[in-house]
Parts: structure tokens; C-alpha cells; sequence
């Protein structure tokens, strides 16, 4: 009786055995066609949302890169190398300091990063974590396409150049670069290379497998990254039509390079598949994108009619059954279709975003179907929440990172102004740790980073934001704080921490591992985010300058 319960083959056996077989085609052809077609738009949705989602992931990463290279050439150290001739050392350790910031936001991603002067003479650099000695800059960067582009644009615009194989590490990279100006005129640019090995990982991250794969095409008709192939880092990329390619994929792929978008069907191996493509919008910052890339999602229909098969059984036992009368007909038609339908609305919510659950109230074949279906959209979710943790979250620390903090901030200022209160910013620099860091290893420093961590969120109340804000600097959002406040939370923040105690650090400049914190609140020092920023950075300044371990407020 327990099989009998669960199994829906059972239960359509047992009605065949008792009533017969009465086919009644009309109402069998309508329960089939209806839901058939749900299914079929289900898949298609399913297409054009995975095309979106991958999309979005790719335009996000130059609108970001381009963003981020501007917000490090506005760094000081820049123009003060022109304009600060007798400190050029000093301005070139703050070079450094942008560079290693620049490497520590794009860990797997960037080979190269260097500030080249109007000759092409390379001033400083960094490849992967090493910073370039002085004999080691290049000299001869001018002939580069990416410096040359560069230099024709107006400051604040950024030049994203086409995949060029890198000098240093011999591999695919797209370069993007942005002029600094001085007085008004360009004196040398910021450029920077990120791997394309970047885009073969995020496709694979992605896409499911098992569902289907997905394919970036340049203008040129060259594969960039494919999910399914291995795109080789080095080598030339491959052609996406050779002699072996269907026509009417050739077909397909004609479009796309000419920057098309649609959905078709081709043959290969023997398969039908239907693919979605539409051209990458990579216009998304001020300056210039030599760049012209499609992108295509392809799911074989073997995948779409896995639930055709599930839907063909259970019509095939239908018409055993709806020939007892209309009354049993509409019964079992509605036992069947309730939920094929629940599981058919419920896809529709996940292509738009939404993840719901179905009501599992059945122990047969589809209440497993829904069961399923459950534990997949639980993963999701838990999927899509370690991600935007993961996007938030500084992971040697564990506070929130960089972009975080910027989103964070502007959101704050906006507030402050709409409602008339205070906002207080603390800067935080762990003093000498350069010298510790080389004395006692990394291992040693990013414990003192996370003990920064662990002082900052004690230290602060729950509405208040602590970000790291690259390498051994950190920042306190202070929401409706005046200045004499958070000059208070510093000091407590700056006591706390010398009240640590840190191996070896009797071994540093004044036996202590200390802070220096600088202040800076709206709407006395800033009316703007970034100039907030630059108003604690200087406070920080002013702090390392008269001592160190110490806090001092914007203005004095």
C-alpha cells in the first residue's frame, strides 16, 4: 500500500485495471498543447535572463575598472611629482601605495600597473605584487596604442583598449589608461592591464553546465571566453567559424559580430540547440571603448524537452482516465495540471528574480518534482547571499571593502544634507607598517590588520559603517556625529589599540604597534563625499606628520 501511495504509475495502472482505456483526444491534445507551452516560454525566459544576468556581470566590469582608474589617478601623489620637485621620493612611495591599492582590489585579475610620463618613460610600476625597481622601468611605452590613445583624451576620461598580450607576463590583458593633468595639461597617464583569463573564469562561474554553456565574440569573430572550452591565456584566440561549423551557425554568428541580437536554433552533432545573443553594452564611462563584443547563451534542446518527457507520461495516463465522465475528466485534469502549473508559475518567478517555494502537500513523482524544485531555489538563495557577501566584504578582515564603503558614503551624504545633520569620517593608518610588515612577515601584519578590525568594530556603535580601505588603512563612517564625538571615538579607537600587544612589536619606532587616525566632518569640512574622503586624508597627514599615534581634526 506505501508504493501504491507514492507511486503515480501505480495509481494510473490501478484506474486503467478497473475502468479501461476510453481515449478522448480533444481533452487530452488541450491539457498537452497548454501546458507544453508554458513550459517552452518557461525555457526561453529561462534563455534571456541568464543572457541578462552574465551580461550585466560583464558591462559592470568596465563601468568598475573605468571607475576605479579614475578614483586612483585623482590621487595626490600624481601631480605632486610634477609639482613637488625637491619630495619626488616621497610622492613616489605614495605612487607605490596607489599601485599596491590598485593590485589589492583586482587580486585574480590585474598583471600590471604603472604611471608613464609624456616621454613613455615609466615612473613607477607594479607586476602582480612586485613593485619595479628603478632600473627596471621601461622607457619606451610610448609607442604602446593604449599610451598614445591615452594622452588624446581630456582628464577625468578613461581609454579601454582591445586585447593586447602583455610585455611583462606574456599573456592576453585589456589594457585601460587615463592622462594626468597638470595646470591643465597631460603630463603622463595611469594605465593598468587585467587578465582576460578574467572573463574564460566568470563565464564558468556562471553558467551551469549541465544546463547549457556560454561564449563571448569580438568583432573580429574571435572566441574571447567560452565556458565549455579552454581558452588558452597565451595563445592566439580561436576563430569562432572554421570549416566545421554548421552554416547556420556561421549564420548566427554573422550577426552577432555585426553587433545583432536574437534568438535562433541550429544543428550540431546531430543536436538541436537554441541560442540567445545580444551585443555587450561597453559604453558605460566618460572617454573611450575600442571594444566590440557580443555575447551568446546556447542550452541544447535535449534540456528542454526533459520536461516534456515528464509531461508526455502523465497525458499518456490522462486519457486511461478522463473517460469515466466529464466530472472524473476535469478532476484528473485538474490533479494533473495544478501542479505542473504551480511548478510552471513558480520557473516564471525565478526568470524574474523573485524565488519562490511550492507547497509540497503530495508524496508522489511531481510532489518529489516540487521538492526538488525547493531545495534548488534554497540553494540559489544561498547561492546569491555568500555572493553579495562575498561583494561587500573585505576578506582578510572581514569588514566591508573599498566599493562598500564609497556606496555607503554617498548614500550618507545624501541623508545629511536632506536632513540637516552631521557626518563625521575617521581615517585610520597603522603607523610604520611597512616596517613591521618586512620585519616579521605578512602573516604577522595581517594579524595586526585584523586586530585593526576587531578594535574598529568594538569600538562603534552598530549604525555606524568600518570599512578597509586598502592595505593598512581603514575607515568609520559616523552618521549623525558631530565633530567633538568622533574625535572622541577615535582617541577611544586609538587607546584601545596601543593597549594591544603585538609579537615583535618592541621592534618598532617607539616599542609600539600604534594609529593614526584623522577626522573629518560635514558640513564643516566637505559638502561632498569625496571631498569628506580628502578632508580625513589630510587630518591623517597632519597626524603621521606631528608624531604619529595620535588623532587630529580636519582644519587645524
Amino acid at each position: 500500500m506505501t508504493s501504491l501511495k507514492k507511486s503515480l504509475r501505480a495509481k494510473f495502472t490501478l484506474i486503467l485495471l478497473f475502468v479501461g482505456i476510453l481515449p478522448l483526444a480533444v481533452a487530452s491534445a488541450f491539457f498537452y498543447h497548454s501546458a507544453k507551452d508554458s513550459l517552452f516560454q518557461n525555457v526561453f525566459k529561462e534563455l534571456k535572463w541568464n543572457l541578462e544576468e552574465i551580461s550585466g556581470v560583464v558591462e559592470g566590469y568596465f563601468a568598475e575598472t573605468g571607475k576605479d582608474i579614475l578614483t586612483a589617478s585623482r590621487n595626490t601623489a600624481f601631480p605632486m611629482y610634477y609639482l613637488d620637485p625637491p619630495r619626488k621620493q616621497y610622492w613616489l612611495k605614495e605612487q607605490h601605495k596607489t599601485l599596491q591599492y590598485l593590485r589589492g582590489i583586482y587580486p585574480d585579475m590585474l598583471d600590471e600597473a604603472c604611471f608613464i610620463d609624456a616621454s613613455g618613460k615609466e615612473v613607477s610600476r607594479i607586476v602582480f605584487d612586485q613593485l619595479a625597481h628603478e632600473h627596471d622601468l621601461s622607457s619606451d611605452e610610448a609607442r604602446n596604442r593604449f599610451f598614445q590613445e591615452a594622452f588624446k583624451l581630456s582628464e577625468g576620461q578613461v581609454y579601454q583598449g582591445r586585447p593586447v598580450i602583455s610585455q611583462d607576463t606574456h599573456r592576453w590583458v585589456l589594457p585601460n589608461a587615463t592622462p594626468i593633468a597638470v595646470n591643465g595639461k597631460n603630463m603622463a597617464i595611469l594605465h593598468f592591464e587585467v587578465t582576460m583569463d578574467h572573463f574564460q573564469k566568470l563565464l564558468k562561474k556562471l553558467v551551469n553546465p549541465d544546463r547549457g554553456f556560454g561564449l563571448i565574440l569580438d568583432g573580429d569573430g574571435l572566441i574571447l571566453a567560452h565556458s565549455r572550452l579552454d581558452i588558452s591565456e597565451t595563445e592566439p584566440f580561436p576563430p569562432a567559424v572554421t570549416d566545421k561549423t554548421p552554416g547556420d551557425l556561421k549564420a548566427i554568428y554573422s550577426r552577432m559580430i555585426k553587433g545583432d541580437s536574437g534568438m535562433e536554433s541550429f544543428w550540431q552533432g546531430g543536436k538541436e540547440h537554441f541560442m540567445i545573443f545580444r551585443p555587450l553594452k561597453l559604453s558605460g564611462i566618460n572617454g573611450r571603448n575600442d571594444n566590440s563584443w557580443s555575447i551568446a547563451y546556447v542550452i541544447p534542446s535535449e534540456r528542454v524537452y526533459v520536461e516534456l518527457d515528464i509531461l508526455r507520461y502523465n497525458i499518456a495516463v490522462l486519457l486511461a482516465t478522463v473517460a469515466l465522465s466529464i466530472l472524473l475528466s476535469y478532476i484528473m485534469g485538474n490533479y494533473l495540471t495544478r501542479p505542473i502549473t504551480n511548478l510552471a508559475s513558480a520557473t516564471n518567478k525565478v526568470a524574474a528574480g523573485e524565488m519562490p517555494n511550492i507547497e509540497v502537500d503530495r508524496e508522489d513523482e511531481l510532489g518529489t518534482l516540487s521538492s526538488s524544485f525547493n531545495v534548488m531555489v534554497e540553494s540559489i538563495k544561498r547561492r546569491d547571499d555568500a555572493l553579495k557577501a562575498l561583494a561587500i566584504t573585505d576578506g582578510l578582515t572581514g569588514l566591508y571593502n573599498y566599493r562598500y564603503f564609497r556606496s555607503e558614503l554617498e548614500k550618507e551624504v545624501k541623508s545629511s544634507h536632506r536632513f540637516s545633520r552631521p557626518l563625521s569620517l575617521i581615517m585610520a593608518d597603522v603607523d610604520y607598517f611597512k616596517n613591521y610588515n618586512d620585519r616579521n612577515g605578512h602573516a604577522q601584519g595581517d594579524m595586526a590588520l585584523k586586530k585593526v578590525a576587531e578594535v574598529l568594530s568594538k569600538a562603534v556603535r552598530e549604525v555606524d559603517l568600518c570599512a578597509r580601505y586598502g592595505g593598512e588603512e581603514f575607515v568609520v563612517i559616523l552618521p549623525e556625529t558631530t565633530l567633538e564625538v568622533a574625535l572622541n571615538v577615535a582617541e577611544r579607537i586609538r587607546r584601545k589599540f596601543e593597549e594591544e600587544e603585538f609579537a615583535y612589536e618592541e621592534l618598532q619606532p617607539g616599542g609600539k604597534l600604534t594609529l593614526s587616525l584623522g577626522v573629518a566632518t560635514l558640513p564643516a569640512d566637505a559638502n561632498e563625499a569625496q571631498e569628506l574622503v580628502e578632508a580625513a586624508d589630510r587630518a591623517l597627514y597632519k597626524a603621521k606628520e606631528n608624531g604619529r599615534n595620535q588623532v587630529w581634526p580636519s582644519g587645524c
